[in-house]
């Protein structure tokens, strides 16, 4: 993502028009969402702009970025992605859809809101800032005050919010940048992405017929979290899987040289125990994470994988 842009646009942004800044504040209540959306005073669309040139001029934004990768992400990086992961793009839907939206803000109950949403249109175009919401319960179970006119009064109305300098997510032109990768399943759906994204590499996996007892696999892969998320990277590789069906043949070999566990049949099949490590060690070979080192000719695995 180009921070560059991100930044040109906010400059542009013209706040005197009512629509240019939204906040939404948003409750994930399991996949669904419901959003109340009050409307953002002049005065606030201003400094949220204001606020946000800033934030995206911190150095944070100026590191560099990776693709996400789901197993592992790289300390000193931010991680980018399409609006696939996570189904971020069926989330902006959902949160934009009109009959999510509470038209009775009387409603709210802000010990029940999850995360927010601002959004800023120029042009035709937006961004969304996504960020966790903070209930901040030590001052509400506490007096807020101000001081008007030498005199300490209380502020009657506990509907407060605070919108914080801190971005989870950033979506701006088609892709998001992550600076907290836990926010991709508080906020988003992250799991179901990793279980609808193992689905379709199994369904492709046993279509090759490598592995006999299939079901079984199949089953364990879906319920075990890691193995979903590894499978995601798998099949978000091209070619990945259409490589391995092809050279399974080599799998004898491979076995033999980094001393797996893995047993096949007289077919050629791999013969599935329900055993955790020989479940990642044949996920590692279809990720084609086993390499020879050209230093040592040491066999290691690559985690990334």
């Amino acid at each position: 993502m180009n921070i560059n842009e991100v930044n040109q646009f906010l400059q542009g942004l013209d706040t005197t028009n009512p629509a240019s800044v939204s906040v939404k504040l948003v409750q994930k209540i399991g996949t669904n969402y419901e959003v109340f959306e009050p409307a953002v005073h002049r005065t606030v669309r201003r400094e949220l702009k204001g606020l946000y040139n800033e934030v995206f001029q911190m150095r944070l934004f100026e590191l560099p970025q990776e693709q996400y990768n789901p197993n592992v992400g790289q300390d000193g990086y931010l991680a980018v992605a399409n609006l696939e992961v996570a189904y971020v793009n069926d989330t902006i839907e959902e949160i934009e859809e009109e009959d999510n939206i509470h038209g009775d803000l009387g409603e709210l109950d802000l010990e029940s809101i999850n995360f927010y949403c601002i959004r800023f249109t120029h042009n035709g175009e937006s961004m969304y800032v996504f960020r966790r919401f903070t209930k901040m319960k030590k001052i509400r179970r506490g007096i807020l005050g101000v001081i008007e006119d030498n005199t300490l009064r209380k502020v009657d109305n506990e509907l407060f919010i605070g919108l914080d300098r801190d971005v989870d997510i950033l979506v701006f032109r088609g892709e998001m940048l992550i600076v907290n990768r836990f926010a991709l399943q508080t906020i988003f759906n992250l799991s179901d992405y990793f279980i609808g994204r193992a689905t379709e590499a199994l369904d492709r996996i046993q279509d090759g017929n490598v592995i006999a007892n299939f079901g079984e696999f199949r089953d364990d892969c879906l319920n075990d979290r890691q193995a979903s998320k590894r499978i995601t990277k798998i099949i978000n590789t091209p070619g990945r899987i259409e490589g391995f069906l092809e050279m399974a043949h080599l799998l004898p070999g491979v076995i033999a040289e980094a001393d797996l566990d893995i047993e096949l049949n007289e077919e050629g099949q791999i013969v599935y125990m329900s055993n955790r490590e020989v479940r990642s060690q044949i996920l590692f070979c279809i990720a084609d994470a086993y390499y020879l080192s050209l230093m040592l000719g040491r066999i290691g695995e690559d985690i990334t994988q």
